[in-house]
C-alpha cells in the first residue's frame, strides 16, 4: 500500500481570486475600514483586480493622500464609519446589521486599517485601534460570515496580503494582432505573490526583489503571448466552454504535455503547418494532391506558402485511408500539448515574440553580420618571415555541437568558444540551429546582438521529422551562403542525438560536418545526482537505451541482470508501458522492488531526483509536483549503494545474491524508510557551493 506524505500545518492556503465579469452577481466588494496608508495599498490591489472598494470612514477623518484621490475620482466609494478606537462588539454588531442591503450581498472580505501604530507625519486624527476592539471586530464580522484582515494582527485575521509584484510588459507588440502599442496594456497578466507567514516580512520583500531581477525584463510579455496562443487555439473549439479554461491537465497528471502522441508524417506536418483544411476537404485525394504540388527544389509550387493561423489547422481533418484518421480533436490537444512545451523548453525571453504567424512560418534565419574590416597589419621586420595569410573560403561549414547536460559549467571548452566569440575570431559562428532541449542558459551564453536570431526546431508532439527536416534544410542553406553553422544538441550529437543522419544529409549536400562531442546526461546525472552506474560490487556494466523509437514506436529493453545499471533517456512520458515491460520482461523479468529514480534536469539548479522501486514510482510521481522534463531514469542497485546508515553504503550487492530476494526487500526497505521513497530537490550542497564558485 503506498504511502503518502504527511501535511505539515503552518503553511497558507495560497489562492487567486478571478476579477469578477462586470455582469457577475458574486461578490466583489472590498470593505476597507479607516482611510489610511494600509487602507490605500489593499485599495490599490483590489482595484487592480477589478474588485469594487468602499473605504468605511467618518466625516472628520484626515485621509490619506492617495487614496484621497481615489475617492475624489470616484475608484473608491465611502461608507459612513465612525466607531470609537475602542468599540465593543455591541458597537461593532449594530454597525454591521446597518450596512445596506447591497454591500452584505456584495461584499465577502473586510480590512481593518486603523490598527496600525501612527506615523510620524500623522495621517489620520484616528487613534489606533485597541486590541480588545480589534477581536471585537473579527467576532463579529465572522459571525456574519466574512473574511477579516486585521493590520499588524495576524492572529485576528482569516487572510493576508502577500508581497506582490505585477510585472510591465515592456514594449513588446501584439506580434499575433499587429496591434499598435497604445492597444497593449501597460501592465501583463503575470504577478508574483510572496509570503512567509507573518514570520519575516521585511526578508519577503528583499525576496521579491531578488526574484524580479532574476527574471528577463519581458518575462510579462511572454505570458500575455503565450496566452494569447493558447486563447486562439483554443477558439476553435466551438461550444467547448472546458476548452477555453486554464487547461490544468499539465498541473494534475504530472507527466501530462510530454505523454505520446501520434508521431506526424512529413506531410501531415506541413498541412498542419500551413494549411486551411476543412473537415469536408480532407480526404487521401487531398493529402496526396497537397504532396504532389511540388517542383524540383522540394518547395510548394505556389507563390506563397500561407501562414494562417495554426487555430485552423487545430479543426482539420488530416486523413489517412484508415481509421488512423488524424481527428481535429487530436490536432487540438497536440497544440495545445507544443505550447505547453514551448513554455517548459523556450527561453523566457523569445517567448515574448511568440504568436500563431511565427509558429507557422517557416523559420528563416536572420541577415548574416557585415564582414569585419581586418586593418592593414604593421610594416615587417627585417626578422620577419613573410608569409601570405590563408585565401579566404566561400563555403561555409557545419558544425555539430553537444551542449552538455544543462549547466553551462559543463560545457566543453571548444563549445564554449563556438557560442561566445565575436566576429573576426576562428570560432565565430554566423547561424545558431538550437534543439528545444537546449537550456536558455546555454543560449544566453551567446552575444546579446545575435541570440535573436538564434532558431529553435518546432518539435511540437508528433512534429519530430518536419522539424528536424527544416533545421537540416537551414543548415545547408546557410553553408551554401559562406556562413559557419552551429547546429547545437542537448547532451552528446550521436548519443540519441540524430546526429548520424544530419551527418549523412549533409555529406550528400557536399558538407562533411565536424562533430563536437558533449557531455552526455547518462554519465553527468547520475554523477551529480550520486549515482554511480558502476561500482564494484554492485554494477558491473551500463546499458543505455531510450524509452521511444523511431516514429514513436516503443523499444524493447535488455532481461534484467543484477550487476547492470539500465539509464533510460525520453523514457518518462512513457513510464507505465516502460514498468510493465520490465516486470513482464520474456527473458528475464526485473524485481518489482529493484531501486528506480527519475532524474529531471539534471546539473540545472532546479534539479530533481525521485527514488523508489520499480514498482512504486509511477505511483510516487502522480502524488509529487508536475514532471520537470527532460527526465532520465537509472534502474539498477547503484540507485542505492551509496546510501545507508552512518553513511556505510551498501557495497555487497552481488556477494549477497545467494542470500536470496528477502535479504534485498529488506535492504530496499531500509533505505528508503516509510515513505517509500526519496525526494531530493536542488543540486545539494557540496555541488551548489563548486557551481557558485564558493568554499567551505
Amino acid at each position: 500500500m503506498p504511502i503518502y506524505p504527511t501535511p505539515q500545518e503552518g503553511a497558507s492556503l495560497l489562492l487567486s481570486f478571478n476579477s469578477p465579469l462586470p455582469s457577475s452577481s458574486k461578490h466583489h466588494t472590498l470593505l476597507v475600514l479607516a482611510p489610511t496608508r494600509i487602507s490605500s495599498l489593499r485599495s490599490f490591489a483590489a482595484l487592480e483586480a477589478g474588485y469594487k472598494v468602499l473605504v468605511g470612514a467618518s466625516r472628520t477623518d484626515a485621509w490619506e493622500d492617495e487614496l484621497a484621490h481615489r475617492r475624489e475620482t470616484g475608484e473608491v466609494g465611502v461608507v459612513d464609519w465612525n466607531l470609537a478606537a475602542d468599540a465593543d462588539e455591541e458597537a461593532w454588531a449594530a454597525w454591521f446589521d446597518g450596512l445596506d442591503a447591497e454591500i452584505k450581498r456584495s461584499c465577502m472580505m473586510v480590512v481593518l486599517g486603523d490598527t496600525m501604530p501612527r506615523s510620524g507625519t500623522a495621517e489620520s486624527t484616528r487613534e489606533r485601534r485597541t486590541f480588545a476592539s480589534a477581536q471585537a471586530f473579527a467576532k463579529v464580522a465572522n459571525e456574519r460570515r466574512y473574511l477579516v484582515n486585521v493590520a499588524d494582527a495576524p492572529t485576528l485575521s482569516d487572510f493576508s496580503f502577500p508581497v506582490t509584484h505585477r510585472f510591465d510588459l515592456g514594449t513588446t507588440t501584439d506580434a499575433a494582432t499587429s496591434s499598435t502599442p497604445s492597444a497593449i496594456p501597460s501592465k501583463s497578466p503575470l504577478q508574483l505573490a510572496l509570503t512567509t507567514n507573518s514570520s519575516a516580512c521585511r526578508l519577503a520583500t528583499r525576496l521579491r526583489r531578488e526574484i524580479v531581477a532574476a527574471l528577463p525584463s519581458n518575462v510579462g510579455a511572454a505570458v500575455l503571448a503565450v496566452s494569447q496562443l493558447r486563447a486562439a487555439l483554443a477558439a476553435e473549439a466551438a461550444g467547448d466552454s472546458w476548452a477555453k479554461g486554464g487547461n490544468d491537465e499539465v498541473e494534475l497528471s504530472g507527466t501530462g504535455f510530454n505523454r505520446p502522441v501520434e508521431q506526424l508524417t512529413r506531410e501531415k506536418s506541413e498541412l498542419l503547418e500551413r494549411g486551411k483544411v476543412e473537415e469536408d476537404e480532407a480526404s487521401p485525394c487531398r493529402v496526396r494532391a497537397l504532396e504532389q504540388r511540388r517542383d524540383s527544389k522540394g518547395h510548394d509550387s505556389i507563390d506563397s506558402v500561407s501562414t494562417s493561423d495554426l487555430s485552423t489547422a487545430a479543426t482539420s481533418l488530416v486523413a489517412s485511408t484508415s481509421s488512423a484518421a488524424w481527428t481535429a480533436a487530436e490536432a487540438q490537444r497536440t497544440r495545445m500539448r507544443y505550447v505547453a512545451q514551448l513554455s517548459e523548453y523556450w527561453p523566457l525571453d523569445r517567448l515574448a515574440t511568440v504568436s500563431l504567424a511565427t509558429l507557422s512560418a517557416p523559420s528563416t534565419p536572420a541577415p548574416a553580420s557585415p564582414t569585419t574590416h581586418t586593418p592593414e597589419s604593421a610594416p615587417p621586420s627585417q626578422h620577419s618571415l613573410l608569409l601570405a595569410p590563408p585565401a579566404p573560403s566561400d563555403k561555409g561549414r557545419i558544425l555539430l555541437l553537444g551542449t552538455g547536460p544543462g549547466s553551462t559549467l559543463l560545457l566543453t571548452r571548444l563549445a564554449y568558444l563556438f557560442l561566445t566569440s565575436p566576429p573576426g575570431s576562428p570560432y565565430y559562428v554566423d547561424l545558431f540551429l538550437s534543439d528545444k532541449l537546449v537550456p536558455a542558459e546555454i543560449l544566453a551564453l551567446i552575444p546579446e546582438e545575435r541570440r535573436k536570431g538564434v532558431i529553435i526546431a518546432k518539435k511540437y508532439p508528433g512534429n519530430a521529422e518536419h522539424a528536424q527536416d527544416e533545421l537540416m534544410r537551414l543548415a545547408v542553406e546557410g553553408a551554401r551562403e559562406g556562413k559557419t553553422v552551429l547546429r547545437m544538441k542537448q547532451g552528446d550529437p550521436f548519443l540519441y542525438g540524430r546526429g548520424g543522419e544530419e551527418v549523412l544529409h549533409f555529406r550528400k549536400a557536399g558538407y562533411d560536418p565536424v562533430v563536437i562531442p558533449g557531455l552526455s546526461s547518462c554519465l553527468a546525472g547520475p554523477t551529480i545526482s550520486g549515482i554511480p552506474v558502476t561500482q564494484r560490487g554492485v554494477a558491473e556494466s551500463l546499458v543505455v537505451c531510450t524509452g521511444v523509437g523511431r516514429g514513436g514506436r516503443d523499444v524493447g529493453v535488455e532481461g534484467y541482470e543484477r550487476g547492470k545499471t539500465l539509464v533510460v533517456l525520453m523514457g518518462v512520458a512513457r513510464l507505465e508501458s516502460l514498468v510493465e515491460s520490465l516486470l513482464n520482461h520474456s527473458k528475464s523479468s526485473y524485481p518489482p522492488y529493484l531501486p528506480m529514480a527519475l532524474i529531471e534536469r539534471a546539473s540545472s539548479p532546479d534539479q530533481r531526483v525521485v527514488a523508489s522501486t520499480i514498482a512504486d514510482l509511477p505511483s510516487v510521481l502522480k502524488r509529487l509536483s508536475p514532471h520537470r522534463p527532460p527526465g532520465m531514469l537509472v534502474i539498477g542497485w547503484g540507485v542505492m549503494c551509496l546510501e545507508g546508515k552512518d553513511g556505510e553504503g551498501d557495497m555487497n550487492v552481488l556477494d549477497e545474491e545467494k542470500l536470496g530476494e528477502e535479504r534485498d526487500k529488506a535492504r530496499v526497505k531500509e533505505w528508503l524508510g516509510e515513505e517509500g521513497f526519496k525526494c531530493k530537490e536542488g543540486l545539494g550542497e557540496g555541488w551548489r557551493k563548486v557551481v557558485e564558485g564558493l568554499r567551505d
